[in-house]
């Protein structure tokens, strides 16, 4: 076996695990890619008598350069245009990596926390590593990981878990495609929970509602004025993003934006509208 190997097998093997930790600290699958980019270059570089065990050393790794680039990027998001939201994934049907239960609801939670918050979080929920091994991999002690778990779950208020029936959400998310075609205020409305919030981030790269919109009159109102100002161009295509059902936004045909949900008791509570192009490159038209 020869020494390049040594260092692609266990790559490869732990890539999409890695690939996941690191999404789920950023927000951005394109940033995620690019850590795990960043992490083979270093462990290619790394002799393989100085690895014991391959995957802890690169969950290690990984960790440490998501952490360093979600701090950076925390700053870089207060500059953004609008509001920010996560970058959307809804592979192509045969694209079997998908990002599991990181739906964009649960990432819009994440962005609660702070960066050593959400790498905590993470690693313990999501990657289910225990207190020592965070420890470990954040340089911090035990103790104060869980001091940063219970802030975070604080920080929360334990809305990051809620169940999802996905039979209901596909039928309230094609629902809502068909009324706001048909223009069908009512209907629309009756879709949304009392507090429903329409957030849009087209990051000043699209015309969107630059702030959240509140309400299930607002929003019914704006997207039936959507329709109206582009005069049917405007279509919707069932889609999963980020493992739920969602839908596609197509504009003459060409990928438009990705829309997903939170649906609760039924009903539309949260609204998430991307249309950024920079954020919809893994996202299948």
């Amino acid at each position: 076996m020869t020494e390049d190997t040594l260092h692609l097998d266990p790559f490869a093997a732990a890539a999409p695990r890695l690939r996941s930790l690191a999404y789920r600290m950023l927000g951005s699958y394109s940033d995620a890619e690019d850590v795990v980019q960043d992490a083979w270059l270093r462990w290619s570089a790394t002799a393989a008598e100085d690895i014991r065990v391959p995957e802890a050393f690169l969950t290690t790794m990984v960790g440490r350069i998501a952490l360093d680039r979600l701090r950076a990027a925390r700053r870089a998001r207060e500059a953004y245009f609008g509001a920010w939201l996560p970058e959307p994934v809804a592979p192509a049907a045969d694209d079997a990596e998908l990002p599991g239960d990181a739906s964009v609801g649960f990432l819009v939670l994440l962005e609660r926390l702070t960066p050593e918050q959400r790498a905590v979080y993470v690693l313990r929920e999501a990657m289910e590593l225990d207190y020592a091994r965070i420890a470990e991999i954040l340089a911090k002690t035990e103790a104060g990981c869980r001091q940063l778990m219970r802030r975070a779950k604080d920080a929360l208020g334990g809305a990051a878990r809620a169940a999802v029936d996905l039979a209901t959400a596909r039928r309230v998310a094609d629902a809502f495609a068909r009324f706001s075609l048909a223009r069908d205020y009512a209907q629309i409305v009756a879709l949304m929970a009392d507090d429903a919030v329409l957030t849009a981030d087209g990051g000043g790269m699209a015309k969107s509602a630059i702030n959240p919109i509140y309400g299930p009159d607002r929003i019914a109102r704006f997207f039936i004025g959507v329709q109206n100002k582009l005069k049917g161009a405007l279509d919707f295509r069932s889609a999963v993003i980020n493992g739920r059902p969602a839908l596609v936004t197509t504009r003459d045909g060409a990928l438009h934006g990705a829309m997903s949900f939170e649906i609760v008791d039924g009903r539309i509570a949260n609204l998430y509208w991307v249309v950024n192009p920079q954020k919809l490159g893994h996202v299948a038209a």
